[in-house]
């Protein structure tokens, strides 16, 4: 049976997705916590969107699915690209299980035991505005995310701007998406979730952050009355879904109390990968088995990161030369 949500569901259904494609180190880690936290277990429908997933990831899924059957999986496939091969998964998974609360993760998000509630909480707050389009969680690696968290903690907001390149905006395009060493710095500053979110509970007095500007996709929450005013998830979906609640003026509601953590951004991925950070948030996050604390357990995992960087280090290098 599942837990009560403070009423915050009423009748409505709600359904998980999780978006994988190519980052099985990522996706583990993701599940692990979901499965670790216990919020996988209260969802009404777990639906894994697979991006040309295949291979050794793909027998992963089955095994996960295989090992966990007291969990209401569904999956849906596409062929691996982004624009409409991703916005197509989502769009499917909302057409399987209409009149519903989705909550949407990337296979690099991982969230505390509690994200769930404090994001159903927080649309059922806001439900009755016919504006609302989604809720989002605060992410400290992003424009928004990282302008929230420093704000409530000025110490920590004076020690960040002292740092190279270092600047505060809740754009998008700021320089802690730009620079992947502010992002390593303000990840590692809130690198356990339990306790980040406590802190952030304590500190943060206003609990939520209303805009109109583009949000991050990795963990967010909408229902589908906002679905289908968006005409559903389109082409460039964060793109494309940001410019139509600009346009619109619609509503998006950051939840300070709802802290997790997104790897990484393409442009920050190389540099994140040659760091310890995946093998960190894990040890931070979950209990880890003598192998994993042991030296070579935690340097193979970002020795095998390195190696895969090095024919693309190589191919630039040579096309440099004189």
């Amino acid at each position: 049976m599942r837990p009560n949500y403070s009423e915050a569901l009423g009748d409505m259904q709600n359904v998980l997705m999780i978006l994988t494609s190519h980052r099985l180190d990522c996706f583990r880690l993701c599940m692990d916590m979901l499965l670790h936290g216990g919020s996988i277990r209260r969802f009404d429908r777990v639906v894994l969107l697979l991006n040309g997933v295949k291979g050794r990831h793909l027998r992963y899924v089955r095994r996960l699915m295989a090992q966990h059957p007291d969990i209401p999986w569904d999956q849906v496939a596409g062929p691996r690209g982004r624009g409409w091969c991703i916005s197509s998964l989502q769009n499917e998974c909302v057409r399987r299980y209409p009149d519903a609360l989705y909550f949407k993760l990337d296979e690099d998000t991982f969230v505390s035991s509690d994200w769930d509630l404090r994001l159903a909480e927080t649309h059922a707050h806001h439900a009755g505005n016919p504006d609302l389009a989604l809720v989002s969680a605060t992410i400290p690696n992003n424009g928004l995310g990282s302008w929230r968290l420093l704000s409530v903690f000025p110490e920590l907001r004076d020690a960040f701007l002292r740092l190279p390149h270092a600047g505060i905006t809740p754009a998008a395009a700021a320089p802690v998406w730009f620079y992947p060493h502010l992002a390593e710095w303000m990840i590692r500053h809130f690198l356990n979730l339990e306790a980040a979110n406590q802190r952030m509970r304590e500190a943060a007095s206003e609990r939520w952050v209303p805009f109109h500007e583009r949000f991050s996709i990795n963990c967010i929450c909408y229902d589908y009355r906002h679905w289908k005013q968006l005409g559903g998830v389109q082409e460039q979906d964060e793109v494309g879904w940001g410019k139509w609640i600009t346009e619109g003026r619609k509503l998006v509601v950051l939840d300070s109390h709802a802290v997790c953590h997104h790897y990484t951004f393409f442009n920050q991925q190389d540099w994140l990968d040659r760091s310890s950070l995946l093998e960190d948030l894990r040890a931070a996050n979950l209990p880890t088995s003598p192998w994993e604390r042991s030296l070579p357990g935690r340097w193979l995992p970002r020795a095998g990161r390195i190696l895969r960087q090095l024919p693309a280090i190589v191919r630039r290098r040579l096309a440099r030369a004189p």
